[in-house]
């Protein structure tokens, strides 16, 4: 099974194959790096990343790519597909297994549900995850290494909204204000009835970014479909989409942020606040149309 593993990470490596898809991992990270070479020391051994290196957020928050980790730690590697969107990953090295989907920070520690703190990450068509995750729930050996900030490539969790230059002095837009607020709430879990940053619902958290830019909306998703003007088919960043699982009546609203994307609290397996695809299954059966607030 290690040989089988380790083959196929290779190989992925080699050709730069995707494990999982952008519309999979839900959250993607940015930054403007170059393939570099680091040691780490783990379990008083020596782990060496080659090209695909851990990567640092906010200059303190330490990630590794999964299959790189994996190969190294020689540790089992499993994925299977759930649907369209959605993988679910299981490592082990023997003796412990964590089970865990993309776009879900809940992690089945062998069986026990524990919070990972956050969900995978897309860079570079690899999957990063927490190291301070996995040092807890593997009983890792590891002394932190002030000197290897200075070595990782620093990364941005969420890629930047480019803005609107009227003059010399370069404003934000509502829309773009808008985008960066519903941004900053990512991995906010869903919460039936949730209209604050402790916990949303779908309208809730549209609710909670609109009114935050200075826009008031009805509370409930069909309420603000009703309370808005012309439905688009083809939505621009910004706008409104609406689904309906059955019937007439609205029963989920997102915020569209471009690229066949939207963000929203998701109440699926994800329950979370989270980036999904407009052209999932679930969106193309359900989608009714855009509105602009």
């Amino acid at each position: 099974m290690k040989v089988a593993v380790r083959a196929a990470l290779i190989a992925s490596a080699v050709f730069g194959c995707m494990l999982l898809s952008d519309g999979a991992l839900g959250t993607k990270a940015y930054a403007d790096t170059s393939a570099k070479n680091i040691s780490m020391t783990i379990n008083n051994n020596t782990v060496q990343f080659s090209g695909t290196v851990p990567i640092l957020e906010g200059g303190e928050n330490l990630y590794v790519p999964l299959r790189a980790f994996a190969d190294q730690m020689n540790y089992d590697l499993e994925w299977s597909t759930i649907d369209e969107d959605h993988l679910e990953i299981t490592i082990t090295d023997g003796s412990k297994k964590l089970r865990f989907r993309t776009g879900d920070s809940q992690v089945l520690v062998d069986g026990q549900a524990v919070q990972m703190g956050d969900g995978p990450w897309s860079y570079q068509n690899n999957t990063y995850i927490p190291f301070r995750f996995l040092i807890d729930q593997m009983n890792l050996q590891y002394k932190w290494d002030s000197s290897l900030t200075k070595s990782l490539p620093s990364v941005s969790r969420y890629k930047e909204v480019p803005e609107v230059t009227t003059s010399s002095v370069a404003p934000t837009t509502k829309t773009n204000k808008i985008l960066n607020s519903a941004y900053s709430y990512l991995g906010v879990p869903y919460v039936w009835g949730g209209t604050s940053p402790n916990g949303f619902d779908c309208s809730g958290f549209v609710n909670y970014v609109f009114r935050k830019n200075g826009t008031a909306l009805p509370r409930t998703a069909h309420d603000i479909y009703k309370s808005l003007g012309t439905l688009m088919k083809n939505p621009q960043k910004g706008d409104l989409v609406f689904f309906s699982s059955g019937g007439s009546r609205i029963t989920h609203v997102g915020i569209y942020v471009g690229d066949n994307k939207f963000i929203e609290a998701n109440s699926g397996s994800a329950r979370s606040v989270k980036v999904s695809s407009m052209g999932s299954n679930w969106a193309q059966k359900t989608y009714v149309g855009a509105k602009r607030a």
